[in-house]
């Protein structure tokens, strides 16, 4: 076998945090984001990429149970940040 899922993991978690950084500097120039927009999309951007990395090596291990769970914690809040940081930036515009 010549990639594990493990190396499949930081390989998709180095594309999407390449993804999510190119989003922002493309949205950033149109909305102009102020410090607020910048933390709370950051934070929800980073909480986001945990959450895929803790479910995915949650399931890896085997401990499903685990994975939901962090779906719950991590990804509940990092969606909540996510669009919370999108209406700071629609809204100052």
């Amino acid at each position: 076998m010549i990639f594990t899922g493990i190396e499949i993991l930081f390989f998709t978690l180095g594309l999407l945090t390449a993804l999510f950084i190119v989003a922002l500097v493309k949205y950033n120039k149109e909305l102009n984001f102020d410090k607020w927009s910048w933390i709370t999309l950051i934070t929800g951007g980073s909480l986001a990429l945990f959450c895929i990395a803790w479910s995915v090596s949650s399931v890896l291990e085997g401990v499903p149970r685990a994975s939901s769970m962090g779906m719950v914690v991590f990804g509940i809040p990092s969606i909540v940040l996510l669009l919370l940081g999108r209406r700071m930036a629609i809204k100052k515009k």
